[in-house]
């Protein structure tokens, strides 16, 4: 007999004898889904917002080693629908800054989210908006803000919009700030290296004094010639390595002030330096004694001068890049008042409901009739 029960088709004729009853049990709870889902369910409006990073520029570049000291991404607000290898640093740059407790209380200020989410404290609220907010990186390179409201989609376009308003507000003053500091910075280096140009100089005119090798201004040679012309190729070239190894140790520096110190750019940029001064050593090692003295001091000089020509274009393009007000951030999708419920879904809602109420009644069919059938043998 219990063979007999585990039959197919003697379960298909039982449940087609009951079908008034699993009809009645579909049609109710279908019907009360779909009165919970008119009557009872709030409803939920989304609003999208498609930001496109900029090109890179100076500026923003620096504002993109901010990301160096960020070990991983936080949680809570994103909802990442791809790997975090795929993201560009602009991208990542934005997902941060969206992500900070900055622009979350922005948010929460502007619109009063506290009472909103009927939220107690602070942080209760914060958690709220992160359950409702989708930040998304797709392969394209712009970065996709989806925010939701319930019973009001004007609030989710308004929320939306802000997101955009409080990332550009943080990348333009950060990006001054970062330009700022360069700047400040390139004009101590300025100073630096105009008082290392006067120092060189009097040491130029020392040396020359010292020993008679003070040539008149009408003679187009003299012993300094003299004294340059075994080492003139080796001279310049001298002065173009010390010039671009004085130019990676200003841009080192820089670097350092933003990039830990175990960062691939700084390590690399150091093995870049390192093979300068052997080159340095080399060429110096293949020069007479006293046209060495007189090329180092000549050489040094040079170096300064040409260095001071490279600072003075960097500091000129820094303060243009400070006073650039352009916004970093493009709004490519500007968010829109949506014009229907995102949810709930009362068809699917109640579809589900149904596919689950007809499953459940079948099997305690079929387990009332087997319990049946055992007490009748028994």
């Amino acid at each position: 007999m219990a063979e007999r029960d585990l039959h197919p088709m003697r379960t298909v004729a039982l449940l087609l004898r009951r079908w008034r009853l699993i009809f009645m049990v579909c049609l109710l709870t279908g019907a009360g889904t779909a009165v919970v889902n008119f009557f009872f369910l709030p409803h939920w409006y989304r609003s999208t917002a498609v930001i496109m990073p900029p090109q890179d520029n100076s500026s923003f570049s620096g504002l993109g080693m901010l990301l160096s000291r960020i070990p991983d991404l936080p949680g809570g607000i994103s909802r990442i629908a791809s790997g975090i290898g795929a993201m560009s640093q602009s991208q990542y740059l934005f997902v941060v800054i969206l992500n900070s407790r900055t622009v979350a209380d922005s948010l929460i200020d502007k619109f009063d989210l506290q009472t909103v989410y009927d939220s107690e404290y602070r942080f209760l609220a914060r958690e709220e908006l992160q359950g409702h907010t989708w930040i998304d990186f797709p392969p394209e390179g712009q970065v996709v803000i989806t925010v939701e409201a319930k019973e009001d989609p004007q609030l989710a376009r308004d929320m939306a919009a802000e997101y955009f308003v409080q990332l550009n507000n943080i990348l333009t003053d950060r990006g001054i700030h970062t330009a700022g500091t360069k700047r400040q910075f390139l004009e101590e280096r300025i100073e630096e290296t105009r008082a290392q140009l006067t120092i060189f100089e009097d040491s130029l005119r020392s040396f020359q004094e010292d020993r008679n090798l003070v040539v008149p201004a009408e003679e187009p040679g003299g012993v300094g010639e003299l004294l340059l012309l075994p080492v003139r190729g080796n001279l310049e070239m001298l002065a173009l390595i010390e010039a671009k190894r004085e130019v990676m140790s200003v841009e080192l520096r820089v670097m350092q002030s933003y990039y830990r110190s175990r960062h691939p750019d700084i390590a690399m940029l150091k093995k870049e330096i390192n093979e300068l001064d052997r080159t340095i050593a080399k060429i110096e090692s293949q020069m007479p004694q006293i046209s060495l003295d007189f090329a180092r001091i000549f050489r040094d000089l040079k170096v300064q001068e040409e260095l001071l020509l490279l600072l003075t274009a960097q500091y000129e393009e820094t303060r243009i890049n400070e006073a650039d007000d352009t916004p970093s951030a493009v709004l490519l999708d500007e968010p829109v008042v949506p014009e229907y419920k995102y949810r709930p879904r009362r068809l699917l809602n109640t579809a589900i409901a149904s596919a689950a109420a007809l499953l459940l009644v079948c099997v305690a069919i079929v387990l009332a009739e087997r319990y049946r059938e055992q007490n009748d043998l028994a």
